[in-house]
């Protein structure tokens, strides 16, 4: 008989009827990304850097707002945004890396741009003369004049290079829903020139492990620049081949939803930041605007 005995409890050892003990999911601090929080398991990539742990798509926003501003008022605006560039870089403790891209680039192509525009434009006032050609006045005015475009145009854009991490641009591409092809190429754009870099720097490791002179004057090296073409380019080639047979192992030509073991968040402070840089993009617009106008 089992009458007057006590009901069994059908819960499992253990479950005493309290509160549900879910872990809350990684990166869910209670702060303020606006985004669903992700799964449990899933690292959020981040920095300890506030301007690094901004959103690739805030940085890219930085990069562009920047890029237009240099353009609205001659050049102290170019000035301006430079000093704002080397400030940010600063700031986020990637100053020298900045620098070094930028005058690699930037400031290269600028000073060739003045270069050449002051030989070659033609004006009454000779500055110089070299050999059959003249500089002018003139030309180096207008060489003045396209190198800062370029220079405020090109500064913001290093920035942002700088400031981006390729992982966490994967990311965010994938989280905008952009097609995993679209994602690639982005990627791989990113990723050529480290990639070249280190291909280079090992072929010429090896040279140098054969007895031949890569360390001497601008001339020697130029020479021994000029036999790593073809095994780079081979290598270059090769690697191709490895790239796509590594994405089909990886299911890249798969359709249907992808999961991932890592994200990237959207938070508050990166839809803030996006909204006061829209914000000064459109007032310095009108004002330019106004000013023509008047």
């Amino acid at each position: 008989m089992t009458d007057g005995a006590a009901p069994t409890d059908p819960r499992p050892p253990g479950d005493d009827g309290g509160a549900a003990t879910d872990p809350a999911p990684p990166g869910d601090d209670g702060g303020a990304a606006t985004d669903p929080a992700p799964a449990p398991g899933v690292q959020v990539l981040t920095d300890p850097n506030p301007i690094l742990a901004l959103n690739p798509t805030t940085v890219v926003v930085l990069g562009v707002v920047l890029a237009v501003l240099s353009q609205l008022a001659g050049l102290w605006s170019v000035g301006a945004v430079v000093v704002v560039c080397v400030l940010v870089a600063a700031a986020a403790g990637r100053l020298r890396a900045f620098l070094t891209a930028w005058a690699s680039t930037v400031v290269l192509l600028s000073v060739v741009i003045v270069a050449l525009q002051t030989l070659f434009i033609e004006g009454p006032t000779i500055l110089f003369s070299l050999w059959i050609l003249d500089g002018t006045l003139e030309g180096f005015e207008r060489g003045v004049s396209f190198a800062a475009r370029i220079m405020g145009a090109g500064t913001p854009l290093v920035l942002a290079a700088q400031l981006s991490d390729r992982r966490r641009v994967m990311l965010e591409l994938e989280r905008r829903r952009v097609p995993p092809k679209a994602t690639y190429v982005v990627v791989a754009a990113l990723n050529l020139i480290p990639e070249m870099r280190k291909q280079t720097g090992a072929i010429l490791d090896a040279q140098r492990a054969r007895g031949i002179e890569t360390d001497a004057n601008w001339f020697v090296r130029a020479r021994a620049f000029v036999p790593t073409l073809v095994p780079l380019i081979l290598s270059s080639v090769l690697s191709v081949e490895e790239k796509a047979l590594a994405l089909q192992s990886r299911g890249f030509t798969l359709s249907g939803p992808r999961t991932s073991l890592y994200a990237v968040v959207d938070t508050r402070r990166d839809r803030v930041v996006r909204a006061v840089l829209w914000a000064v993009l459109a007032v310095a617009v009108v004002g330019r605007i106004v000013l023509w106008v008047l």
